[in-house]
């Protein structure tokens, strides 16, 4: 509210508020400093009612606004205490009691930290606007607030006295902040100025159309009043108020009321239950000087479904979407957003939420009858009726397939063959080519096809067409997956054909190969051999790796398995027998007893065993070379 703006909290703790206005003598601050840009009105006041009072001046370039706030009972405690904490530092601040000295320190920085904040109030010149455009923002003139209260500190409460600090002024009152005594506090234009708010004149000057439009958003319950200058058959046109960007419907209507001095006063009751916070609330106000063209009853339009026309509905699918807001609007011939009036039959259940239409299905076939209503409450001169069934049924086996997948399509109360079904299988962004037949007279089948999509779910969009029923498009998830093909591993050969090299100790064999997987899932490659084992990644479609032998027990030769394993748990093995390198050129190979695991996966031999080996290596070399 147009108030003591930065220095009442409603939802904001007065710890937070002390925060953000933390005033300390000792730093050199006033309290003229309070910097409120941050906040709105309703982001810092609670209030019972409000009354705002807008009029614009004749230069089309500013306005007077005053405004109302009453804060009854329970509400006026709290702005008490977060007016008293607004004190912290200062004599007699923030001890629970609210004097008249904090009351005229209230009144010294109000208008400042008024001046900081974003009126939320914009103009814009042409056709009617919504939404994000460019605004022309009203902007508040400091010199041109004044503010004034009553019953803030009261004169005759049982409970008031003299105010108990050392530098209180000459017959200052205070009174605990626990008082509920009703308060108002009002925001004024001051005397010796000619507006408090400015915005850039409009280019016509209000001859040409306009809107208005303000944020409302927990505007708990106020009336807002418009004043206009005089101009010329200037009326109000169209008014709107969104939720989110969707219009309300079933609203009062605004009071017009051209003045005896021939100005135009528009007035609106808004409110806002803050239990929907952070819902955004907006309204609008659109003006011209042009002809009133009457405003007829809203009219079905030739996209709606015809009466009488079948709309299908899954039966076991509970609360589903009939029409989106954007569809169910191309339903209806109009000047402006229309709302509907509906009932159904047979336990189904109807409801609008946001613009959107939802049916709850109930027992077996239901009939919807509906009416248009327009924003001014005016009701089509015929409404339809619909009936709603679930036409088909579809089933598949669950599970992975690879290429074809069967899909059965049951007819239900009677025969179907009149209707037109088309299946596409999608994941995500990605589709396969749509397949459609005849409907089933009793029962049928479709085949769909997923060889070109990734592994993984799969689900099918289905239309559903034919004379006499509404276009049924609905996504279906039947536990159908793409299976994933394993990947493929190979050994790149050297030049001698082998499967790798064997590095001079004879203990650790090089290998090398490719690797690919079809879908283009991630790979890891688990190297074995003699029972022990590690994994690698490859490098793209490449892999290198040195593959341990010195746990082995036997050293005749060497099974080395290498399996390819895809995200999806799909595998491929190869496994590759490799011989030891010449006896006479490296040395034995050590027995695993000795060994334990390195940092690879596969063991290592131990530092003495290693000694032993080196030893008795060398020993046996000198007998061979020694004379017989």
């Amino acid at each position: 509210m147009l108030i003591v703006a930065s220095l009442i909290l409603s939802g904001i703790p007065s710890s937070d508020l002390k925060q953000v206005h933390e005033v300390e003598e000792t730093s050199g601050r006033q309290l003229g400093d309070v910097d409120c840009s941050n906040y709105t009105f309703e982001d810092l006041f609670a209030y019972s009612h409000a009354s705002f009072d807008v009029d614009f001046q004749d230069d089309w370039a500013s306005s007077i606004t005053q405004a109302t706030a009453w804060v009854n009972g329970s509400l006026s405690p709290a702005v008490r205490e977060n007016i008293d904490g607004l004190f912290e530092g200062f004599p007699g601040g923030d001890n629970d009691w609210l004097s008249t000295d904090e009351r005229e320190g209230v009144r010294s920085v109000g208008p400042k930290c008024i001046a900081d904040m974003n009126t939320r109030l914009g103009m814009r010149e042409g056709q009617p606007h919504r939404g994000g455009v460019d605004w022309n923002d009203l902007t508040w003139v400091e010199e041109g607030i004044a503010l004034d209260e009553v019953d803030l500190v009261p004169d005759d409460h049982e409970e008031t006295r003299n105010c108990q600090n050392a530098f209180a002024t000459n017959g200052c009152k205070e009174v605990p902040v626990h008082v509920d005594d009703d308060l108002q506090i009002m925001l004024l234009q001051d005397d010796e100025e000619d507006n408090n708010m400015q915005f850039n004149q409009l280019p016509n000057m209000g001859t040409e159309p306009f809107t208005i439009a303000l944020n409302v958003t927990n505007m708990s319950d106020a009336t807002l009043n418009f004043t206009f200058p005089v101009i010329t058959n200037l009326r109000l046109d169209a008014w709107e108020i969104q939720e989110n960007g969707v219009t309300v419907f079933g609203l009062d209507e605004p009071s017009v009321t051209n003045l005896s001095d021939g100005r135009l006063r528009i007035v609106v009751n808004v409110d806002y239950d803050l239990a929907d916070w952070p819902m955004g609330k907006n309204l609008f106000l659109d003006l011209t000087t042009a002809e009133n063209v009457p405003d007829n009853p809203p009219q079905w339009s030739s996209d709606a479904p015809l009466d009488g026309e079948m709309m299908a509905v899954m039966l076991d699918s509970g609360k589903t979407m009939l029409a989106s807001h954007e569809f169910a609007q191309s339903w209806a011939d109009d000047e402006s957003q229309v709302s509907f009036d509906c009932s159904a039959s047979n336990g189904w259940s109807w409801s609008l939420e946001s613009g959107d239409m939802y049916i709850t299905p109930g027992q077996g076939q239901s009939e919807l009858t509906c009416s248009l209503v327009d924003l001014k409450n005016q009701v089509s001169e015929s409404s339809r009726t619909w009936t709603l069934e679930q036409p088909l049924s579809f089933s598949a086996t669950s599970g992975e397939y690879t290429d074809a997948v069967p899909i059965t399509i049951n007819a239900l109360n009677g025969d179907r063959s009149g209707l037109t079904v088309s299946i596409t299988p999608f994941q995500d962004d990605t589709t396969s080519p749509t397949v459609s037949s005849a409907g089933p007279v009793d029962s049928s089948n479709m085949e769909i096809n997923v060889s070109e999509m990734s592994p993984g779910p799969v689900e099918l969009d289905v239309t559903v067409t034919g004379n006499g029923m509404a276009d049924w498009l609905f996504t279906l998830d039947l536990g159908i997956k793409k299976e994933s093909r394993a990947p493929e591993i190979s050994v790149t050969k050297t030049r001698e054909g082998d499967n790798g090299t064997w590095d001079e100790e004879g203990y650790s064999y090089s290998m090398a190969g490719t690797v690919y997987d079809l879908d283009g899932d991630d790979i890891s490659i688990e190297i074995e051999v003699c029972g022990y084992s590690t994994k690698i990644n490859p490098e793209g479609a490449a892999w290198s790796n040195e593959v341990s032998v010195v746990g082995c027990n036997s050293h005749e030769s060497y099974i080395i398995t290498l399996t390819a394993t895809d995200s999806w748990d799909k595998s491929t093995s190869i496994s590759v027998s490799v011989m030891p390198p010449d006896e006479y050129s490296t040395p034995n190979k050590p027995s695993d007893s000795a060994a334990t695991a390195d940092e690879g996966g596969l063991p290592a031999p131990g530092v003495i065993a290693t000694i032993a080996m080196l030893g008795l290596a060398g020993l046996l070399r000198r007998r061979i070379d020694s004379p017989q």
